[in-house]
């Protein structure tokens, strides 16, 4: 009985622990997202990526842009998983941004579905096709958003029909141009 008691109990010692457990140096770690259409209504999604080897002056950690393409947000988000050697990780992802014509609720649907991501970020219209570029890290653009009172992050599952909308300025810096509705959702 002794014997029994005691392999239990060593048994549920070994079982436990960290069994998710993911080093920081084996995952992609997502920060931004943009989404457009392309030609022939592909959808274009672009990944900004925490990258180690990157030192960028912009921001306090290195990023790296990954772009591609698919007939769904779904496809063109494994597409992009294609040029990663790591797994990617949501939970740090703080602004999606859409392009004018993309419709929203096939992200927001898609994003309600992805597996670790924070229950609030910012969404955001943007004018240009691709607003998340090489030069301007998503962190960045959170802090911008934080500093304006008139700009919150949106719960995923609380999604209403109007979202901030952005235009670059000649500085290469974001500029909130007003809001626009969005159907659906």
């Amino acid at each position: 009985m002794i014997r029994k008691s005691f392999a239990v109990v060593l048994t549920l010692v070994f079982l436990s622990g960290c069994w998710d457990y993911k080093d920081l140096d084996r995952l992609s770690i997502v920060t931004g997202m943009a989404f457009d259409r392309g030609e022939g209504g592909t959808v274009n999604v672009t990944l900004q990526v925490t990258d180690n080897s990157v030192s960028d002056e912009n921001a306090a950690i290195g990023t790296r842009t990954l772009t591609a393409s698919g007939k769904t947000v779904e496809f063109a988000v494994r597409e992009a998983k294609k040029q990663l050697e790591h797994e990617i990780y949501y939970g740090n992802m703080v602004i999606a941004v859409f392009g004018r014509s993309f419709p929203v609720e096939e992200a927001v649907t898609w994003l309600k579905g992805v597996r670790g991501i924070r229950e609030t970020l910012y969404l955001a219209v943007s004018e240009e096709a691709v607003f998340l570029d090489e030069g301007f890290a998503a962190f960045r653009m959170r802090d911008i958003l934080d500093a304006s009172e008139t700009v919150k992050p949106v719960e995923l599952y609380r999604f209403k029909d109007r979202l901030p909308l952005f235009r670059m300025a000649e500085d290469n810096l974001p500029k909130l141009t007003g809001n626009v509705p969005v159907y659906g959702s």
